[in-house]
């Protein structure tokens, strides 16, 4: 398993790039983490000014430089503003497993941006990073994150439960490669 993300993988799709956080960001990251639909189903403290933002942007970059996790924004291309964010944590080298997680600013859902990044962080996760399994951690509620794994061949795990997340289903995708 490869989580040398130094220097910092950008990809790049028809209408996406996925990059890393800027502190000049923080609005953006500020407007997900805020936006009630964007957490309706995520047990996180929402951010309470521009300082968190900052703090989680450093957060994301440590992540990174130590090969802890990689977190991209989801920017298009046409104005670079970041619309979603989509990342890599929780690394088994053991299992070469990583968990990913990912959000979308609702002006930007149903529009196929979150299965563009998806591609492109599957084929990284995979090809680059050599992955042998990736994990998804969702609401039992939440069916647009449920259509998207399942798109991209994610499994239920029926056996399985997120201790502490009741209200968690787990998703598993598997390289065959």
């Amino acid at each position: 398993m490869n989580c040398n993300f130094i220097p910092f993988p950008v990809l790049e799709s028809e209408r996406l790039v996925l990059r890393a956080l800027e502190i000049s960001d923080a609005k953006s990251i500020f407007s997900l983490r805020t936006n009630k639909e964007v957490n309706t189903f995520i047990r996180r403290d929402l951010f309470k000014n521009l300082s968190e933002s900052r703090a989680f942007i450093d957060f994301t970059t440590n992540l990174a430089l130590d090969g802890s996790g990689v977190f991209w924004g989801i920017a298009t291309k046409e104005t670079d503003e970041i619309i979603g964010s989509i990342g890599l944590r929780n690394f088994d080298s053991e299992k070469d497993y990583a968990e990913i997680g990912y959000d979308l600013h609702p002006n930007y859902q149903e529009k196929g941006f979150m299965s563009e990044a998806f591609q492109m962080i599957l084929e990284f996760a995979f090809q680059k990073m050599d992955l042998k399994a990736i994990e998804a951690f969702t609401h039992i509620n939440n069916s647009a994150s449920i259509a998207l794994l399942e798109k991209h061949a994610f499994e239920l795990q029926k056996e399985r439960k997120d201790i502490g997340f009741e209200n968690n289903r787990i998703f598993r995708l598997e390289n065959h490669a």
